[in-house]
């Protein structure tokens, strides 16, 4: 039999251990953070991490959508646009024309003259297609002036094609016209008779409209203002130098 052994005298008395006992953690009904079927259970989170967890899933959820409604542009084949052309200027304006006279010869049914006249393009463009219409009149004073100017109504005979005018360059025609004695207007002065002709021109191109031009052709000196009549009772002859006066 095994002794006891003795308590020292003096040593402190041991005092009895309390028992506790486990109390059951109650969990709220119908809560948000009930255990799932696995038996896990969420652990419980402060107020404030709740709302700010729930800020970063709300803020997630818009960038996401922002990313998948976001418009994605349809790159598209370039389109060639052609170079526009300048719009054609008045051939008016375009053409400058000049024209001198060699001489008028007039025998018993024609008076020819021989002239030479220059298409200068003042442009900065060529011009192409261009076509150059005379005739030679003659004046008088019954006639209506449409009669006898050159205009657009009024068919003129062809006598040159220029197919193309460099810009800022010029070309050179020559050539003669005649008017024939018999379909002449004569005009009276006292006992002479006098004729006036008439050199009338129409020019067409690429421009808006035509370059009509018409030329009073006397005797005189080239630039001199005046301009004197042809007497017809002289007998055929030529005369030079020539003079001419535009029409306005």
């Amino acid at each position: 039999m095994r002794e006891t052994p003795a308590i020292e005298a003096g040593a402190p008395a041991l005092e009895p251990v309390a028992t506790l006992s486990p109390t059951p953690i109650s969990q709220p009904q119908g809560g948000a953070f009930e255990a799932d079927a696995g038996g896990d259970e969420w652990p419980w989170l402060p107020i404030g991490g709740a709302v700010a967890l729930l800020a970063l899933l709300i803020a997630g959820l818009f960038a996401w959508r922002r990313r998948r409604d976001a418009y994605v542009p349809e790159i598209e084949r370039p389109v060639i646009v052609p170079p526009t052309r300048p719009e054609p200027v008045a051939l008016a304006e375009a053409l400058q024309l000049r024209v001198e006279h060699d001489k008028l010869i007039r025998s018993a049914a024609f008076a020819t003259l021989k002239y030479r006249m220059t298409l200068i393009n003042r442009t900065d463009t060529a011009l192409s297609d261009i076509s150059v219409g005379l005739d030679l009149a003659s004046a008088h004073a019954g006639a209506p002036m449409e009669e006898q100017i050159a205009t657009d109504a009024g068919a003129l005979e062809k006598r040159h094609e220029i197919a193309r005018i460099a810009p800022r360059q010029s070309v050179t025609l020559e050539g003669q016209v005649q008017l024939p004695l018999a379909q002449a207007h004569v005009i009276r002065q006292g006992r002479y008779p006098l004729l006036v002709p008439l050199m009338r021109v129409g020019i067409e191109g690429p421009g808006k409209g035509a370059l009509l031009k018409t030329f009073v052709v006397g005797q005189g000196a080239p630039g001199g203002g005046r301009v004197q009549p042809f007497r017809l009772d002289e007998g055929p002859r030529s005369y030079a130098p020539i003079a001419q006066r535009e029409l306005a």
